[in-house]
């Protein structure tokens, strides 16, 4: 660590223990920073209980943990994976994979994010998940996170404007559809979406259960495996479909809008997530 970064950590810390200080409210100062530390503190810990202490945070601190130590069992010789959707495009995100050895990635979204962290170990690629520019069969493992929910869907904010679909779920398959096609047979889907009460915001929807089950009946994939994780006030907490059926979402400000904020006030954004894991036939 040189000079430079760790007086660079140092303020994050503070940023970080001040936001604490003043209540763990979400998105207000050192939230960032904080959520960071936390997201850091998940990945490196081992397989523990993801976002346990991590009150106030958005599902990030249980997503990342559970893909990272999902990977770990993953990380064959010749392995290729695929970012589908742009969630390991940050640089301690990238630092962190580079340090557990992890494959090679293509990182593909839908437009440029105004970042990249382009090396021999990272590719980048600009397209929609419906229509992918990859060869079939080509990936062992392809991550989704927090990106499904978007598809057929208005995606104004991130970059290229789109008219929604009157049926974003079968939107939802073909991308899954697509996803499979450049899965190699016996490879892994790892997937999440925000889990809760059905609601279409426009610009993400967030899964009830008969949503979840349309993505899982998809053809051409076995073996789903399904956790779900409902935030509490304290941490985020391993529950049942049921215990998490209810759960709303928080748009941030100042983006949000009348009706958007569906959740109690510690909640950053989705109140509960499902973690998906699937193999391809």
């Amino acid at each position: 660590m040189t000079m430079l970064t760790g007086v660079k950590r140092a303020f994050r810390s503070l940023k970080a223990r001040a936001w604490e200080r003043a209540g763990r409210i979400p998105h207000a100062y050192g939230y960032n920073a904080a959520r960071w530390f936390a997201i850091e503190r998940g990945i490196k810990s081992g397989d523990a209980p993801y976002g346990r202490d991590d009150g106030g945070f958005d599902e990030r601190v249980v997503e990342y943990p559970w893909m990272f130590h999902r990977m770990a069992t993953f990380n064959l010789p010749g392995a290729r994976v695929l970012d589908a959707g742009s969630v390991l495009n940050h640089e301690r995100i990238l630092e962190w994979w580079r340090a557990a050895r992890y494959p090679a990635v293509s990182i593909v979204t839908l437009a440029s994010e105004g970042r990249a962290n382009v090396s021999n170990a990272v590719r980048y690629e600009f397209a929609d998940l419906r229509r992918l520019p990859y060869r079939d069969e080509w990936f062992s493992v392809v991550v989704c996170l927090s990106t499904i929910e978007h598809v057929g869907l208005d995606t104004t904010v991130y970059g290229t404007p789109s008219e929604a679909s009157s049926d974003p779920g079968a939107e939802a398959l073909g991308a899954l559809a697509e996803l499979r096609r450049v899965t190699a047979r016996g490879g892994t889907l790892l997937l999440s979406v925000p889990f809760g009460a059905r609601s279409n915001r426009g610009w993400l929807r967030i899964f009830d259960e008969q949503d979840l089950a349309r993505l899982l009946a998809a053809p051409g994939w076995t073996g789903a495996r399904v956790r779900f994780f409902r935030a509490m006030r304290d941490g985020w907490r391993e529950c049942s479909a049921d215990e998490a059926r209810t759960a709303g979402y928080n748009e941030a400000a100042p983006s949000a809008q009348a009706g958007s904020q569906t959740a109690p006030a510690w909640v950053a954004a989705a109140e509960a997530v499902a973690l998906v894991e699937m193999s391809r036939e």
